[in-house]
């Protein structure tokens, strides 16, 4: 049987420095990114991460971002089937977003014999998240489980992922409408930094710190219990470069016995909201 991954933009899968290999094949539905009196870009294939974020520097208003359309997920999932794939869609956090109602709409415009083939997944998460899942998925393929098991185990195993985020400026969740315009002033007055929680689809505070300086103590401190129980660790950002987060938080963060690490930097989806200069990792 052949098996086919699909994701949307929400996963960052695109436009990674690190290369992610899986011995099945990954397709990606784009979100939209409208910027105002610029017109609006695939997310991830007609801006890269690196053009967004000039982008947003230099707006004046925050872009928005919209799921595609359920006819763009019916596109791919029925030519795929077609191809003769059986379908894995890991879906971003439909607490975050449209984006995975939009591919159950598409999945209802599939024949009854295509919707046997096609298997959704809120994945209730967004980013590294979705790519830990996805390289979680593509093992399982590996070892020989078939589509519904994989499928089981997924729907058990996103339980226990969580994104833990330090957040540079208050400046975009105030100019998303996360927070109060005059909460946003007074935090970035106090230098507030937050460090949030991303789970099930749900984004919680943490602690907030007065400072970076705090705020990154305590991620290291996280980060050290993680290193402890794991070996492998997923760094999420949204700096210019790995080796800039590296060089960065270096004499915080003793990487050296984790045998692997992931650097994966945040695209349109968290990056409105996040800002520039976000750090964090995800556990799992």
């Amino acid at each position: 049987m052949s098996i086919a991954f699909v994701l949307d933009s929400g996963s960052d899968y695109l436009g990674q420095e690190d290369v992610i290999e899986t011995s099945c094949p990954v397709h990606v539905v784009p979100l939209n990114v409208d910027f105002k009196n610029e017109g609006t870009y695939l997310d991830g294939i007609t801006i890269t991460h690196e053009e967004f974020y000039d982008k947003m520097r230099n707006a004046k208003e925050l872009p928005k971002t919209s799921q595609p359309a359920p006819q763009k997920f019916y596109d791919t999932f029925h030519k795929l089937i077609n191809e003769g794939y059986t379908i894995l869609y890991l879906g971003m956090a439909s607490g975050l977003s449209g984006t995975y109602q939009s591919a159950n709409v598409a999945k209802e415009m599939l024949t009854d014999e295509e919707k046997s083939k096609l298997f959704v997944v809120d994945t209730g998460t967004v980013s590294a998240g979705v790519i830990y899942l996805l390289e979680y998925a593509d093992e399982l393929i590996k070892q020989g489980l078939s589509v519904e098991e994989v499928h089981t185990q997924l729907e058990e195993r996103k339980k226990s992922v969580a994104g833990i985020i330090l957040l540079e400026t208050l400046e975009n969740i105030t100019k998303g409408g996360r927070i109060s315009v005059l909460q946003g002033k007074v935090g970035n007055f106090l230098n507030i930094k937050p460090l949030l929680k991303v789970k099930d689809g749900a984004v919680e505070t943490i602690e907030n710190f007065r400072g970076k300086k705090k705020g990154i103590r305590k991620l290291a401190e996280m980060v050290q219990d993680w290193k402890d129980n794991n070996e492998e660790l997923f760094i999420v950002h949204s700096y210019p470069s790995r080796q800039v987060v590296f060089d960065t938080f270096k004499e915080q963060f003793s990487l050296d016995s984790f045998k692997k690490i992931r650097c994966i930097k945040l695209g349109s989806v968290i990056g409105t909201y996040g800002g520039e200069k976000l750090i964090g990792f995800i556990k799992f």
